[in-house]
């Protein structure tokens, strides 16, 4: 059959129109950024990390002597170089719920004159190879500040108090000397220190989850640690859900603790395809409670007695998630904690990251936990290591964070599923006013691709830039010695129109 030329012209005219309808006619959600009214820091110590004597977290995974892999400290060379590609800001330490049962003493001095101990909480033995030096060592290495967690449980406020002198010690006395004695002149100068682990937690080896009790001795240790050094910033553990527990520890340790310790895990159930999404937003409406919670305890402490011999806090008390990320019953090992992260696991790790960002009022640090191999974001063993799924966010994250909060506003979020009520897109927003640059992290959670609109408000605006990270489907995962499955790319947008994100991607536009 014949078909004139310009019948074939018109088709194809036509065929067009269509296709640019098509695209356009594509819900486009409009995302307002503007500078919010009151001037809010974004704290880079939202993006900490966290180490445990369990396991391989530590030895096996960021330490391991003898290893061809290690250094002659005995650090995973592998493992140290994923770690400063994090630009971690805050490395916590050395736990977690084994702080119940550990003696800082025993991990320092010469290697081979340690004492090796059962671990009674994970099992195994602990021969205190990496100890409060190595630790210290390797912060330093990171570029991370460190913060310790001191033993409540089988410890003393005495032993706490030491611990703080063998690190911040300047004078001729017996735990600064010694820690000259074991090579290390200048002072470490640690001024992160929490008051225990998951002390209300009845289950654990610890003695303290009466909260009258535990303020009790919180009080003993904050004294003890303050006289040795004044300037030290101390954690108490709280609760985002038991006020039960909040309200007398607080009401009896506010006028010293400078933050709140939370820990908080999420997981997917497995009759709910959606419901990690949901348990990080009941997570964002408790930091908000919280928050507005401890408004009631002003910034400025009055009539402090001056026999204490020390200074109250200086600002007002902030939240530290001590511990967070992704932990369900679709991981395995022992208490279900070795886990091989998916693509919907870094969804869901990136959305959390934006809680972090809309709550930097209030949230003011935050550590991932943990690093290495348990629950971690890098696995390793004997031949090598690789970057999990969930990395990916904590990296890029990290990179592009400005230290301003922006206002977002979203008009009509679609939602991945209209009986659910789960919305497919997850959006924050930060300026950084060292480079100019304004950067919007949007969670396209759905199956979907999804089409957004950018518009500043108050903000004058130049080019724009998309990095994209996606994966070939929710299930996707990395193994050591395999091709990364994530897909990272950079490509300019035009910032006033529709700028595509693909199905079940991680987005971060840049405008400068």
């Amino acid at each position: 059959m014949n078909i004139p030329f310009k019948k074939i012209v018109l088709l194809w005219a036509v065929i067009a129109v269509v296709s640019f309808q098509s695209t356009f006619a594509q819900e486009v959600t409009k995302i307002t950024i503007s500078k919010p009214e009151q001037a809010i820091e974004v704290s880079p110590n939202i993006y900490g990390q966290f180490i445990e004597y369990l396991r391989n977290s530590i030895t096996g995974g960021i330490f391991q002597e003898g290893s061809p892999l290690s250094d002659e400290n005995g650090f995973r060379t592998d493992v140290l170089q994923k770690m400063k590609e994090l630009n971690t800001p805050v490395l916590r330490y050395p736990g977690g719920t084994v702080m119940k049962i550990y003696h800082w003493e025993d991990g320092i001095g010469p290697r081979e004159e340690r004492p090796a101990r059962r671990n009674l909480i994970w099992g195994g033995v602990e021969d205190n190879h990496f100890g409060t030096d190595e630790y210290i060592k390797y912060c330093r290495e990171i570029g991370a500040e460190p913060y310790i967690v001191v033993n409540m449980g089988t410890g003393t406020a005495e032993e706490a108090a030491n611990w703080v002198e063998y690190c911040n010690g300047t004078g001729n006395t017996y735990y600064a000397n010694l820690r000259r004695k074991y090579g290390t002149e200048e002072p470490y100068n640690v001024k992160f220190w929490s008051l225990g682990n998951e002390e209300a937690a009845r289950e654990d080896a610890g003695r303290l989850y009466d909260p009258e009790k535990y303020a009790e001795e919180s009080w003993y240790f904050a004294k003890l640690m303050k006289l040795t050094d004044p300037t030290i910033k101390l954690f108490v553990v709280a609760d985002p859900f038991k006020f039960d527990w909040n309200d007398p520890v607080l009401a009896s340790l506010s006028p010293i603790v400078d933050y709140v310790s939370l820990h908080w895990y999420v997981g997917n159930s497995p009759d709910d395809p959606y419901s990690i999404y949901k348990n990080i937003t009941r997570f964002d409406a408790s930091l908000t409670e919280l928050g507005n919670y401890l408004q009631q305890f002003p910034a400025k402490v009055e009539n402090f007695s001056q026999w204490y011999r020390f200074p109250p806090r200086e600002d007002a008390i902030k939240i530290s998630v001590d511990e967070w990320g992704i932990w369900d019953n679709t991981c395995g090992g022992q208490y279900n904690l070795d886990c091989e992260y998916t693509w919907k696991s870094a969804l869901a790790t990136a959305s959390f990251l934006n809680v972090f960002h809309r709550q930097a009022q209030n949230v003011t640090m935050a550590n991932w936990a943990q690093s290495a191999n348990i629950l971690g974001a890098i696995l390793a063993n004997d031949e090598g290591s690789v970057e999990q799924t969930v990395y990916y966010p904590l990296q890029y994250f990290r990179k592009y964070v400005g230290n301003r909060l922006m206002q977002v506003d979203v008009d009509d979020i679609p939602l991945i599923a209209e009986d659910q009520m789960v919305e497919a897109l997850d959006v924050s927003a930060t300026f950084n006013n060292e480079n100019d640059e304004v950067c919007v992290f949007v969670v396209n959670r759905s199956y979907e691709e999804q089409y957004i609109n950018l518009d500043f408000t108050d903000t004058k605006t130049s080019a724009a830039t998309l990095v994209e990270m996606t994966a070939p489907n929710e299930n996707s995962r990395n193994a050591i010695g395999e091709e990364s499955v994530v897909s990272i790319n950079e490509k300019p947008v035009k910032k006033n129109g529709a700028i595509k994100l693909a199905p079940l991607s991680i987005n971060i536009v840049v405008v400068r």
